[in-house]
């Protein structure tokens, strides 16, 4: 009951879309049949930037490179047995690769005004809400 699920996610953006997936309809997983962002669970052998790196090469054969940590969050909420931790990383793509889908039922870019209409992981929509406002400059920088 007390263990902490680590997990990184990618926000990788294209002409200023963001990138999710629609997840599986599976009962075992967080959030079936949401849109979400791509990232899994960090083994507990790497860190948090290879996790993200090995998890999108697996999920949509991307390479990508960190920008930067943008946001985490820890929590703990009703209906889940273990406490959460989820990193998310800022991710430019390599130029000129293609999406392969090896997880969830298909993807798609969004822009900020189309995923908002969407039922996306609410975590997820926080990072990306707070990525969104920090590119826009919407967001103050105090210290």
């Amino acid at each position: 009951m007390n263990n902490l699920i680590k997990t990184s996610k990618a926000v990788i953006t294209f002409e200023r879309k963001y990138l999710l997936q629609l997840r599986d309809l599976k009962k075992n997983i967080f959030y079936p049949g949401f849109w979400g962002l791509f990232g899994g669970r960090i083994e507990n052998n790497e860190n948090k930037k290879k996790a993200v790196v090995r998890e999108i090469k697996e999920e949509t054969n991307l390479k990508i490179d960190i920008t930067k940590e943008i946001f985490s969050v820890k929590f703990k909420a009703v209906g889940l047995k273990s406490k959460r931790l989820i990193i998310y990383f800022e991710c430019n793509e390599i130029k000129n690769q293609k999406i392969i889908l090896r997880e969830g039922r298909r993807f798609k870019f969004f822009s900020f005004k189309e995923l908002k209409k969407l039922k996306i992981i609410p975590m997820d929509f926080v990072a990306i809400n707070h990525h969104f406002n920090y590119k826009n400059k919407l967001v103050s920088n105090y210290k």
